[in-house]
């Protein structure tokens, strides 16, 4: 595992055998720490070619629903037509009520608008299991 990049609220790591970046959401963040974080994530997986997405919201606490409609408007399209609908990502849900219903709220609208092969878990084991099946 190699990490990529890390701040207080939030860390990225690369899987190469695996083809997957990990995305680690840490604590409260704010509008442009949330802008900052999903954005590198794209950056760096567009140039790792990844073909799978672990995001885990297990220790974020909060983060706003204007943060959520923009990751809705802006990022999944643009990670959408970077990779083609060629991904089979995984989101663990936070233990903060609030912000797992906000992660199963990004889910369902990401379902909606791309052709993604997305599920939520609470489970970090079986996230990562399932986001590296086939």
């Amino acid at each position: 595992m190699e990490l990529l990049y890390e701040q207080p609220f939030g860390r990225i790591t690369y899987e190469p055998e695996n083809e997957m970046i990990y995305l680690e959401l840490i604590g409260e963040i704010n509008k442009e720490d949330y802008k900052i974080i999903f954005n590198a994530t794209a950056d760096l997986g567009v140039e790792r070619k990844i073909k799978r997405l672990l995001v885990n919201q297990a220790t974020m606490q909060k983060s706003s629903m204007e943060s959520k409609a923009w990751l809705v408007t802006n990022w999944i399209p643009r990670v959408r037509k970077a990779f083609n609908d060629d991904m089979r990502a995984s989101i663990i849900l936070s233990n903060n009520l609030f912000t797992k219903i906000g992660g199963e709220y990004i889910a369902s609208a990401v379902r909606k608008i791309s052709g993604f092969n997305l599920r939520t878990f609470t489970n970090p084991d079986d996230a990562r299991a399932w986001v590296l099946g086939d």
